[in-house]
């Protein structure tokens, strides 16, 4: 197994090949100064243009290639999903999640619409908010739930520091989404909590 200097040269001399693309005269000292920042390419691509260029100093042209970068990847990693996204824990949607919200630096709220055979109808954002708290409105979850005429959701968030515990929020909320949409006729499959480096699954946990 590679230690963990060396996996950092190595994300070094990838991230540098990828800059040298559009910026081969910085590609060095911009791979590095971003890795110090973000500390790997998954949190590289993850971040927000405003904190690329904010590490970048407004290198406008290597902001978009890692965006496009990103939006590349996320393309590919969606083509792989299975079609039926039931069960929610499968590894390709797990692997999907991670690297959609799992590095994201704020706690994000995503909504996985499927239909009554479990095919995606939609994978949406509904909230943002700080590392310790996400602010979510049901009632524009359901909304969406009904113009889409889901039949089934499944509820999936980051969390920043890596702690994979549901918070007692985390429950509540859960349990408020399900008893709404139990009255709606949709069903809560799961509730995925996600971060960088790991994963945890209400119906797996039994708290659904």
């Amino acid at each position: 197994m590679p230690s963990a200097k060396a996996e950092s040269q190595g994300d070094r001399q990838v991230l540098a090949q990828l800059i040298e693309i559009v910026a081969p005269d910085q590609a060095g000292r911009l791979s590095r100064e971003l890795l110090e920042e973000f500390d790997s390419i998954g949190r590289i691509l993850g971040q927000s243009e405003a904190a690329l260029q904010r590490v970048l100093a407004g290198n406008e042209a290597v902001v978009k290639l890692l965006k496009a970068t990103e939006r590349f990847m996320l393309a590919k990693l969606k083509n792989e999903l299975p079609r039926k996204l039931i069960p929610a824990t499968d590894q390709r949607l797990v692997k999907y999640l991670q690297a959609q919200i799992g590095s994201r630096t704020s706690e994000t709220m995503r909504i996985l619409f499927l239909d009554a055979s479990h095919h995606l109808l939609s994978n949406q954002e509904f909230g943002e908010g700080s590392p310790q708290r996400l602010y979510v409105q049901p009632r524009n979850i359901l909304k969406r739930a009904l113009e889409l005429d889901a039949s089934g959701l499944i509820l999936v968030h980051n969390h920043p520091g890596g702690n994979l515990t549901p918070s007692q929020s985390d429950r509540d909320f859960t349990r408020s989404i399900q008893m709404l949409c139990r009255e709606l006729g949709i069903s809560v499959h799961d509730h995925i909590i996600i971060t960088s480096e790991g994963w945890a699954s209400f119906r797996k946990l039994k708290i659904l």
